[in-house]
């Protein structure tokens, strides 16, 4: 069950939503190709991580986004809002005309795309569906249930693997696509670590610990640290991606305050803890990410 922050969150139809195009506040990063998309004020953005002007993609309204991805054409996201939830998407580069590819999700937490796969953990499992619609199995990969409930609170994937962390026992888990080789605690963090958002990039797997700091370890589960980053900023991380050469993550919203997206190098150089004013979930098409 994810902690920190509760987002207010109607429930509300994504049938039907738009895909606009529109500004934001600018933003730069190092040159390099690729996009970052987050969440903002009710839309789906997109910015250049080269730098530029945010676009809103999709009006997603005052649901909770706690997934995106791209695939296929699409873009893809999930939301939380209840047990009723769903799996939404739109193609890019067409006719606006948003369509739900699965509903019924009970407060599904991440979302990614690999080996021709979309996968999501919600409170029941990790479920999977090919990105038209086929092959639905909304119990994948059935876990024990964490103390408080729910399977894991993030999910990530190195194109190999999917990642998941488990705040409650204070493991990051792995498991091939396919379900087989599972590693209930791949990496073990010590004392009252509570892992929750996740994220692969540059060759290594980062986790977000409440209170202000982003863990990280090696793809091979070594050198695990969770304390490498501080954000500077004790309201977060709560979700974060990454790519070859910068780490988002996003933090605040406490008391009707603003929620910012942060930014440092891989190095853990360059911290910038208002790089834009948003949220995540996140998604990173720069190079170097998965």
């Amino acid at each position: 069950m994810r902690l920190g922050r509760i987002r207010a969150a109607a429930v509300a139809a994504i049938m039907g939503v738009t895909v606009l195009g529109g500004t934001a506040q600018a933003a730069s990063a190092a040159p390099q190709a690729g996009y970052l998309y987050y969440d903002n004020a009710g839309y789906i953005m997109r910015v250049p991580v080269a730098g530029g002007t945010p676009q809103r993609m999709v009006k997603v309204g005052g649901v909770s986004v706690t997934g995106i991805a791209v695939t296929d054409g699409r873009l893809f996201w999930i939301t939380e809002a209840g047990l009723t939830d769903s799996l939404s998407y739109v193609t890019l580069g067409s006719a606006p005309h948003a369509r739900q590819l699965v509903g019924g999700l009970p407060f599904p937490d991440a979302l990614v795309a690999a080996g021709g796969w979309l996968y999501w953990v919600d409170q029941n499992a990790i479920g999977r569906v090919r990105p038209d619609g086929a092959q639905l199995n909304r119990r994948f990969l059935v876990l024990r249930q964490e103390n408080g409930g729910g399977e894991a609170e993030g999910l990530a994937t190195d194109g190999s693997h999917l990642y998941f962390t488990r705040c409650q026992d204070g493991t990051i888990g792995r498991v091939d696509l396919s379900g087989a080789a599972l590693d209930m605690a791949f990496i073990r963090l010590p004392g009252l670590s509570c892992p929750q958002g996740l994220a692969v990039g540059n060759d290594h797997v980062y986790w977000t610990e409440l209170g202000g700091h982003v863990g990280r370890a090696t793809l091979q589960g070594k050198g695990a640290s969770v304390s490498w980053l501080n954000i500077r900023e004790g309201n977060g991380p709560f979700n974060l991606t990454a790519d070859g050469s910068n780490l988002y993550w996003d933090w605040g919203g406490g008391a009707g305050t603003p929620e910012y997206v942060g930014t440092a190098r891989v190095t853990g150089a360059g911290v910038r803890t208002h790089y834009l004013l948003g949220q995540g979930a996140f998604l990173d098409s720069a190079p170097g990410a998965s």
